[in-house]
């Protein structure tokens, strides 16, 4: 019986990593100016943000479960629990280290709709829905791009839209769950034993 450190992949792609960490402090310590949100609260809203944030938005994490449970991948399904709690812990984490924080005038933690926010940075939507973009791109092969990628973009313009997050947010947190599934997924490979039944 393997042990559950078995399953987690053996090389990781840690040039792309380390380019994704030096993106989140950029994201993350170069704020976006929250008197330009402030101008632009109660506007009206495009046809797509309410449909995204209701409905689509969670394609790519109905994908990131299905895909690892339909091939009966153990351990994929390993991998996909480790990831999930890896940026939950990151994202939560990060919006607890940073919230107080001030940069330029700008608290890290206030999300545009009001200034006695928290949790700003980073957006767990955003963090969410593109570590279920790299897990089944990496995993199950990069095809899954084409129809996931565009689910994220509009997850991360919904939250922009809906006022909860900052561009820096939204930029932040894609990139956190990037790097959780960079480190913690590896692509699928069938066993010998899956391939003679």
């Amino acid at each position: 019986m393997s042990n559950w450190r078995d399953n987690l992949p053996k090389k990781r792609p840690m040039g792309f990593i380390a380019a994704c960490l030096l993106s989140l402090l950029v994201s993350v310590f170069y704020p976006s100016d929250l008197a330009s949100y402030h101008a632009n609260l109660h506007a009206e809203k495009p046809f797509w943000v309410e449909p995204t944030e209701t409905k689509l938005r969670f394609v790519n994490t109905i994908a990131q479960v299905a895909m690892p449970l339909l091939l009966r991948d153990k351990e994929g399904m390993v991998q996909l629990l480790t990831l999930a709690v890896a940026t939950t812990v990151a994202t939560h984490g990060l919006k607890f280290l940073v919230n107080d924080v001030h940069i330029a005038g700008t608290r890290l933690g206030e999300r545009p709709y009001a200034s006695d926010s928290r949790g700003n940075i980073p957006s767990g939507h955003s963090a969410m829905s593109s570590c279920a973009v790299y897990f089944v791109a990496r995993r199950y092969g990069w095809r899954h791009l084409f129809y996931l990628v565009p689910i994220l973009l509009l997850t991360m313009g919904a939250r922009l839209m809906l006022d909860a997050h900052t561009l820096s947010a939204v930029l932040a947190g894609c990139l956190i769950g990037i790097i959780c599934a960079a480190w913690f997924s590896s692509p699928y490979r069938k066993k010998a034993t899956e391939l003679s039944s």
